[in-house]
């Protein structure tokens, strides 16, 4: 079983703040879960190949380069943008330092 101490140092590394009532539920949840993950590792995979997708043969899938009637032109796009730069929209950033 997981203890108090792990769960607070899992929250800091995902940046999570954890109530004591949180706490609280979350040590058996995280508990059974690594359990269930140790089974899985019992499990024999000598002979099994490994793959790089559980999907064989799966394809990208591109576009024609046909450009249908209903695909906005660049100018159209800026045009509705509320802030445009060097044929660009603007955005708030997403990503702090």
């Amino acid at each position: 079983m997981l203890s108090r101490e792990e769960i607070l140092h899992i929250a800091q590394l995902a940046k999570l703040e954890l109530t004591e009532n949180e706490i609280n539920k979350y040590l058996p949840q995280l508990s059974e879960i690594l359990k269930y993950v140790e089974k899985l590792n019992e499990i024999s995979t000598d002979n099994i190949e490994p793959t790089s997708h559980a999907i064989q043969d799966l394809k990208n899938r591109y576009q024609d380069e046909k450009t249908s009637e209903r695909t906005l032109t660049n100018e159209q796009v800026l045009k509705n943008a509320k802030e445009t730069k060097d044929g660009y929209v603007v955005t708030k950033g997403v990503f702090e330092e």
